[in-house]
């Protein structure tokens, strides 16, 4: 029995060593991809690709802190040449990208101020006089609307089911011999797909 543990300890440590070269490696693809777009003259594609370096999200990823540093420089210099509409755009896709990282930590959250104090000065140029204060839409900008909280609760929850049961099953629900432990297996089978749908029920409608 316990090299059957062994075994299925390794297997989910392949399991998170193979999702997080995922991450990687989708980070470093993206911001290529970003840097080709750029050197053809594609400047919307490179915004674009950048943004998408978003969905690889792992602490540490360096490949994605190289797309926020470069997409927060692709709006200042805008800024800065007085192209409006790119410096908005790409500001509003990097402040999206980070809210969209929010959860238990709030990864790159200090370079939203800076970002919501363009966007509103921005917002504020091309409306007119018919726009809001500056001071004001900056400070609707600085309170986005939270999630759900009991559909991101739903979702944690069928996340942490999913998961744990996953890892009972193969430790409980499995022989040595890689027999089906039934009085075991399929209850707990039954947990994971639960879990799965709640899982994603809660993250669709948090």
């Amino acid at each position: 029995m316990t090299r059957s543990r062994a075994v299925v300890g390794g297997a989910l440590l392949l399991v998170l060593a193979l999702l997080a070269l995922r991450m990687l490696l989708g980070a470093r693809a993206e911001l290529a991809t970003a840097h080709a777009a750029r050197a053809r003259g594609d400047l919307a594609g490179e915004q674009r690709h950048l943004r998408r370096a978003f969905a690889y999200y792992l602490p540490a990823n360096p490949w994605l802190r190289r797309a926020h540093d470069e997409l927060l420089a692709l709006a200042r210099e805008a800024d800065r040449r007085g192209e409006r509409e790119r410096s908005l755009a790409a500001s509003l896709e990097l402040r999206s990208a980070i809210l969209s990282l929010r959860g238990l930590t709030r990864p790159y959250a200090a370079t939203l101020p800076e970002l919501e104090e363009r966007i509103a000065r921005l917002l504020v140029r091309e409306a007119g006089a018919s726009a809001p204060p500056v001071a004001r839409l900056r400070a609707r900008l600085a309170h986005p609307p939270e999630p759900d909280p009991l559909w991101a609760g739903l979702g944690l929850l069928g996340f942490l089911g999913w998961t744990g049961a996953a890892i009972l099953l193969c430790l409980r629900g499995l022989r040595a011999d890689a027999s089906l432990v039934r009085r075991r297996f399929w209850p707990l089978l039954a947990i994971v797909l639960v879990g799965q749908l709640l899982f994603w029920a809660g993250m669709a409608r948090a």
